[in-house]
């Protein structure tokens, strides 16, 4: 029953496709535990994905389809919690334009993430010239640093693979490295004739999300408290003003397990090293074959640092009791990097099998899935007006 609950959550992802393992073992494995616990009204924002993807629309239903599909086999249970598509609650959009009258502009530009996306602006608004000097000159520093470190670890070097990725990486860090260069640097905004207000009023659309439920409690990870504060702030301004209406919203703060990608890096679709949880055992067993291992790790019998390895890292989540002996073996150089690999391949197909098998039975019903979301939709429009209407009698709205 509602009444037995912690309270009532609201959390959401925007539909950009297919989830990966970070996904599952995240976001998804936290919000699984949480509908047993919190009264739970988790979102597709549909809306959010446009402001930075309002001219690439065409993937949008199918993004829609697949994420509610990987929601639903992975135990996000329709019984349990609310599933809606955001823009399907017009609601929603009410709110937001009255949140907007209460939010100073200068406000919203010192907003972590928009600073952030500034900064990636700025990078890219270099002339073209320029931003090809640039990439020259990285260029020229990874091949600088290559030259040095060839004097002293030729052996590790001789891995045409090792070598592709460390470059890559090398690259990456200094481009980030200028990008944050500009993070901060004015509170103009010089690059405005590149931003859309949908980016810029981003966080006030997503404290719409949250206070149009009345939610009081938000799953988040440390890092996005700053984000959270905007709508903390913006529910105590609007109680103040009018009338109380809003909860300030608590963190429900959960320390998310980092899952590196195939090559090392952060998971990601940009990078194109995710493993999907829908992907089938033939293409789990490719990826995984091919994925980056201990660089200093050359032969069979070498020393491996498993600390450093992203195929340990997926047995720790995924095969955790033989994670001992794993990290034993390969320090002592017993434990081969294509036998570990058939290993976690076998133990990630086991866990990914009965999450595919269910995603499968919902794909074939696509029907029951629209229902799953009309019903869902149904709900959040009716909390959501519920709410509209302490809120238009509180401003005196006509």
């Amino acid at each position: 029953m509602a009444n037995e609950k912690k309270g009532r959550i609201l959390s959401g992802m925007r539909p950009t496709g297919k989830l990966h393992i970070g996904h599952l073992v995240g976001v998804l494995s936290n919000w699984r535990k949480l509908q047993d616990e919190y009264e739970c009204y988790f979102e597709i924002a549909d809306w959010h994905a446009l402001t930075d993807a309002y001219d690439r629309t065409d993937e949008l239903r199918d993004n829609i389809f697949n994420i509610t599909l990987d929601w639903l086999a992975t135990g996000i249970d329709p019984e349990k919690s609310v599933l809606f598509v955001q823009s399907h609650v017009l609601q929603h959009a009410e709110l937001h334009i009255l949140f907007s009258m209460l939010v100073s502009l200068s406000r919203l530009l010192r907003v972590p993430t928009f600073k952030e996306k500034i900064a990636e602006l700025r990078v890219g608004e270099l002339r073209h010239k320029t931003k090809k000097a640039l990439e020259k000159s990285a260029e020229a520093a990874v091949n600088s640093f290559f030259d040095i470190l060839e004097q002293y670890q030729q052996g590790q070097l001789d891995q045409a693979s090792y070598r592709a990725v460390l470059k890559a990486k090398l690259k990456e860090a200094f481009m980030e490295s200028l990008k944050d260069a500009f993070i901060g640097e004015e509170e103009e905004l010089p690059y405005g004739h590149l931003v859309n207000y949908g980016l810029l009023g981003y966080p006030i659309l997503q404290a719409a999300d949250i206070l149009v439920y009345r939610a009081d409690h938000v799953p988040i990870g440390a890092d996005q408290l700053p984000h959270l504060e905007l709508t903390r702030e913006i529910a105590r301004k609007f109680n103040s003003m009018y009338d109380k209406v809003f909860p300030v919203p608590e963190p429900v703060l959960t320390e998310f397990p980092k899952v590196p990608g195939t090559d090392g890096r952060k998971m990601s679709k940009s990078y194109g090293n995710t493993i999907f949880i829908s992907d089938p055992p033939e293409e789990i067993e490719k990826k995984i074959r091919k994925a980056y291992t201990d660089p200093a790790k050359i032969r069979k019998n070498d020393p491996g640092h498993p600390e450093q390895c992203p195929i340990f890292a997926y047995h720790k989540i995924f095969n955790p009791d033989e994670v001992p002996q794993i990290e034993q073996d390969c320090k002592a150089g017993k434990l081969g990097c294509v036998t570990c690999k058939m290993n976690l391949i076998k133990h990630l197909n086991a866990a990914l099998d009965p999450i595919r098998e269910k995603r499968r039975e919902y794909e074939s019903k696509p029907d029951l899935v629209r229902d799953i979301l009309a019903e869902g939709e149904r709900k959040a429009r009716t909390e959501a007006e519920s709410t509209m209407i302490r809120v238009r009698d509180a401003m005196k709205l006509w």
